[in-house]
């Protein structure tokens, strides 16, 4: 499934754009290991490749890329400006000389799409550092392809979903996001699933009730030439009662066998699945394999909250030209805990400015976060851990949560390490149409004497299936203690006075 709710990363955010664009003739002759963090035989190697031959992208400080970190809209309008020449230069802006100096370095980028009609609408124009969905990132892609080919009027309508003239729109629009989806490995099955693409190593993940997850481990592995896969062998940590079945995947997402359990292990944890000469090939070379893991339905006896995490994995291969076989360990192996849920929230960010001039009184709004979860879904924040940044010049109490939209206010506390605990009722909490937006509030004295102050408000820690993060939630039956992500999860605005 596409899951356009999903936080975009660097990787996806380049298959969009190129497979998009009219003249970016990607081939499998651009993959290499062109950064330290890019393997050849990555399913994104090409993408990434292929940009930064042509001064698309470079990579970070360190020499590396960083192929799984999100994409914010600032930085989506500039290479997308850059690759379709929609940029309004300062100079021609109503601004003064001193005015131009001080401008954010993504003025022009962000004034060209708002002058060709190509952004995201007025409702983030004034929000660059948003954390693109993949979603958002195919609209935005099919938008500037469209007004490139002068269709922007019948994309437009299309996507209102009106009557269009031409079908060009609607095609571009189905293809930006469908090109999300499909990948490239060095691997042959006689099936496929509905497993998006992935990179090794696995991460931490939440498995929805229901559906088939990405891999819930990973491993490498290293052959010589093209290897038929016979069988596969899976060990759980523990017996689990919420998996349906297993599936060993390539990094496109197909299954390459599928497992059950092994009726003959006393203890319910090994898992095994088995194929004919032919069904499955893999190499040469070093390839990625994943464990995915379809969770049972609610009528089949899936729940939520339950901890899974894989322990080992081999596979018996064999030369497709003969029926003997070897066993096949992973060079390299991952294996991370997960948990189960019936819903998750999809993504965390700051939604107020980010930076601003700070004001002294009551109740003033200091931060202002917003949580996506799958639209429909009975998801709410029921807590969040802040960790305040507070100058010496200021004393910030009284802190308290409420819906950007109005209401109640909910009261938080001071614990004695310096984090405000925010327990949040189900009318505060609850995420509505996919969207919620909680404004922070309390209130700002001056310390005598002194001049100036600084305040920001920061959802620090991801947590873990181990430990509490920043952001808690339930998805209506079940309640977790940690997100998806990585810290920090949201920097609220920088203030200053």
């Amino acid at each position: 499934t596409f899951r356009p709710n999903r936080i975009l990363n660097r990787a996806e955010f380049l298959k969009i754009v190129l497979r998009s664009h009219p003249d970016a003739p990607v081939s499998e002759a651009d993959a290499a290991s062109c950064f330290p963090d890019i393997g050849q035989w990555d399913w994104f190697s090409k993408y990434v490749c292929y940009a930064k031959e042509h001064g698309i992208v470079g990579g970070y400080p360190d020499g590396t890329f960083g192929p799984g970190n999100t994409v914010n809209y600032a930085e989506a309008l500039k290479i997308l400006g850059e690759m379709y020449d929609i940029i309004t230069p300062l100079s021609e802006l109503p601004y003064s000389d001193d005015e131009q100096d001080r401008m954010p370095w993504y003025v022009p980028y962000r004034e060209g799409a708002i002058a060709a009609g190509v952004g995201l609408g007025p409702s983030l124009d004034g929000h660059m550092e948003h954390l693109l969905t993949r979603g958002e990132m195919a609209r935005l892609a099919a938008a500037y392809r469209a007004h490139h080919d002068g269709q922007l009027e019948q994309y437009r309508s299309a996507e209102r979903g009106e009557s269009a003239t031409s079908s060009a729109s609607s095609e571009l629009s189905v293809s930006s996001v469908s090109s999300s989806s499909s990948i490239s490995s060095t691997s042959s099955a006689s099936s496929t699933s509905s497993v998006a693409y992935w990179t090794h190593p696995a991460q931490s993940h939440f498995l929805i009730v229901g559906e088939q997850s990405l891999p819930i481990a990973s491993g490498l592995f290293q052959f010589s030439e093209p290897m038929d896969v016979r069988s596969v062998i899976v060990e759980m940590k523990r017996e689990l009662r919420t998996i349906a079945s297993l599936q060993l995947v390539d990094n496109r997402g197909h299954t390459l066998a599928t497992l059950s359990l092994d009726k003959t292990d006393r203890e319910r944890r090994r898992w095994r699945g088995d194929n004919a000469a032919g069904v499955a090939t893999v190499g040469p070379g070093s390839i990625p394999l994943g464990i995915a893991a379809t969770i049972k339905t609610i009528a089949q006896g899936g729940f939520p909250e339950e901890f899974i995490e894989a322990k080992s994995v081999y596979l018996m291969v064999g030369n497709p030209t003969n029926i003997e076989t070897v066993q096949a360990l992973p060079v390299e192996w991952s294996h991370p805990p997960h948990q189960t849920a019936m819903r998750t929230v999809t993504g965390v960010e700051n939604t107020g400015p980010k930076r601003g001039t700070l004001m002294i009184g009551a109740n003033q709004a200091v931060a202002e976060f917003r949580f996506t979860s799958d639209s429909g879904s009975l998801v709410h924040i029921e807590n969040l851990i802040l960790t305040p940044k507070i100058g010496p010049e200021i004393v910030v109490q009284n802190w308290r949560v409420r819906r950007i939209t109005g209401g109640g206010s909910d009261i938080c506390s001071i614990g004695s390490d310096g984090f405000i605990n925010c327990p949040i009722s189900q009318a505060t909490g609850e995420i509505t149409g996919g969207l919620l937006t909680l404004l922070i509030i309390a209130d700002i004295s001056k310390v005598p004497g002194k001049d100036g102050g600084t305040l920001q408000v920061i959802l620090d820690a991801a947590g873990s299936t181990s430990s509490f993060g920043a952001v808690q939630w339930s998805d209506g039956t079940g309640h977790y203690r940690w997100v998806e992500g990585e810290a920090p999860l949201a920097e609220g605005t920088g203030w200053a006075g």
